[in-house]
């Protein structure tokens, strides 16, 4: 049985505005104690992906970036 996880972490764009980051991890198939990698999302589902794991910046399709905040790289 598949194990998906759902976290909202807190993000800030260019302007300073803040926003909700969704955070989506399934377990491994066959080690439901093992996580696989997060998926992230916002705005109705718009997926985001993690151009920069040092500072926690995700990019959307048309280039617009948000910071995770407290972010630990």
């Amino acid at each position: 049985m598949q194990r998906i996880l759902h976290e909202q972490l807190p993000a800030l764009d260019d302007k300073g505005e803040r926003h909700l980051v969704m955070v989506t991890r399934t377990s491994v198939p066959g080690a439901p104690h093992l996580h696989g990698p997060p998926h992230y999302s916002w705005n109705q589902g718009e997926p985001l992906h993690l151009v920069d794991p040092k500072a926690g910046v995700l990019e959307n399709a048309l280039g617009q970036r948000l910071q995770i905040e407290n972010w630990r790289g």
